[in-house]
């Protein structure tokens, strides 16, 4: 089980609160991350959006969502759906993304690739993500 500091547990229970699903992960940085249990993505996200929309109105930030996999590959691929090829070899993942894809998967000065390294070390055994 992870430790969450008092404010992410309350992020954490206002967007469980909102979407009325459970959160197995929440990481908080400009942008709030949070990892849902398998089959629960359209839950989460609601009807157009709406619970998504609630939620960045209420909390002031933006929000993404991914859906936890016990599958590894499945699971790359949940967190970063444009990726054409994904090779996992000892704890290491390539994920190959067309040219025109690359940027927005790493975002301004990397801080997409940088929270998905971490949610990636906390919730599987890949502990490197190369974007190639």
């Amino acid at each position: 089980m992870r430790n969450f500091d008092n404010s992410t547990i309350q992020l954490i229970t206002a967007f469980e609160n909102i979407a009325r699903t459970e959160v197995r992960d929440c990481l908080c940085l400009d942008t709030i991350y949070f990892l849902v249990n398998p089959g629960k993505m359209a839950k989460t996200i609601g009807k157009n959006g709406y619970n998504i929309k609630s939620a960045e109105k209420m909390l002031g930030r933006p929000i993404k969502v991914f859906e936890w996999s016990d599958d590894q590959t499945q699971f790359i691929k949940n967190i970063i759906p444009k990726a054409q090829k994904v090779e996992i070899e000892d704890g290491k993942c390539t994920v190959t993304l067309s040219s025109e894809n690359r940027g927005s998967i790493i975002g301004k000065k990397g801080s997409n690739i940088k929270a998905l390294r971490i949610l990636l070390e906390r919730n599987s055994d890949i502990k490197e993500l190369k974007v190639v």
